[in-house]
């Protein structure tokens, strides 16, 4: 009987080291601000990762993760230059909406590798003008790596 329960624990450890890991993952510092959005690093391994997010700026924000491989500059926008969510070439992973002035949060991610933005959507009207945050800068690119 010991020589079945030996080959068959080495069996699982095996599968269980085949199934590969989720990766190493970290931490990522974002504080929002009017107008910004800054990481204190810009590229993470894949697995678990942790979002500390600020909001420093003197009115609430939201931030949206944005998987896409079009370069931050280029997402594509809405006539009054808010971003397109709903265009080609871009995917909403996740949304942190109704962050207060002064308030932080965290949350944890897995997200896959690849080019991502982190970016705030919000058109202000402000004395008849329109003002995109996002046209006016208010993301940050960010990457994810392949665990190897």
């Amino acid at each position: 009987m010991r020589i079945l329960v030996l080959p068959a624990a080495l069996l699982l450890v095996i599968l269980l080291a085949a199934c590969g890991s989720t990766g190493e993952g970290g931490d990522l510092d974002v504080t929002l601000d009017e107008y910004s959005v800054v990481t204190d690093v810009n590229t993470l391994p894949e697995g678990p990762i942790k979002l500390d997010i600020k909001n420093d700026g003197s009115i609430e924000h939201e931030l949206l993760i944005v998987r896409s491989d079009i370069p931050g500059a280029e997402l594509p926008t809405k006539d009054d230059g808010s971003f397109d969510d709903d265009a080609g070439g871009v995917d909403v992973k996740h949304d942190i909406d109704d962050l207060e002035a002064g308030d932080d949060t965290s949350r944890s991610y897995s997200l896959d590798p690849g080019s991502y933005v982190l970016r705030w959507n919000i058109v202000e009207d402000s004395d008849g003008t329109e003002r995109s945050h996002y046209a006016q800068g208010m993301w940050i690119e960010f990457t994810v790596t392949a665990d190897e």
